[in-house]
């Protein structure tokens, strides 16, 4: 699908790894802030690199997958519905991959499935919200003219007037 904001090929191999890195360490730091926020007599050396690492770690492939589909969907900065369609795919994936986690090691009763779905939900908002940051980072400018020039203009002969050097 062709948008008339359209100035280059759309850059998919930036926006998906952008996204598979940002995400991932974004996600990383608001844990780690989380932590010095909870326990406020620690200091950044006491709770280390733990949190960093493993949520940077678990992150890395729901924020891959958000990146494949935004990349795929074209999405632009700038562009109307741009942030609510990165939080909705950023919901979904994070949402999905730790439902998918959770399931895969089993569950035995219904009350585990309620907490199953407290769980997707908080890690599907913390995964939206790694989304749309990454999002302001990751996705490429909308232009902002309003020209439709994703079709090739025919010959206009302005070829023939370029001035030559002497």
């Amino acid at each position: 699908m062709k948008r008339n904001n359209e100035l280059g090929a759309y850059p998919y191999l930036q926006v998906i790894i952008l996204f598979a890195g940002l995400g991932s360490m974004v996600g990383g730091l608001i844990a780690e802030l989380g932590l010095l926020f909870v326990f406020r007599n620690a200091d950044f050396a006491q709770i280390g690199y733990q949190p960093l690492l493993y949520v940077g770690l678990l992150g890395f492939i729901p924020a891959l997958l958000t990146g494949v589909i935004v990349a795929y969907k074209q999405i632009w900065r700038g562009d109307h519905k741009s942030l609510r369609t990165t939080f909705f795919i950023g919901f979904i994936t994070s949402a999905g991959y730790m439902g998918a986690i959770v399931l895969y090691l089993g569950i035995n009763s219904w009350i585990e499935v309620g907490v199953l779905l407290a769980f997707m939900i908080g890690v599907g908002l913390f995964g939206a919200t790694n989304s749309v940051i990454a999002s302001c980072i990751a996705l490429p400018k909308a232009c902002k003219s309003r020209f439709d020039i994703s079709t090739k203009k025919a010959d206009d002969n302005y070829n023939g007037l370029r001035f030559t050097e002497r």
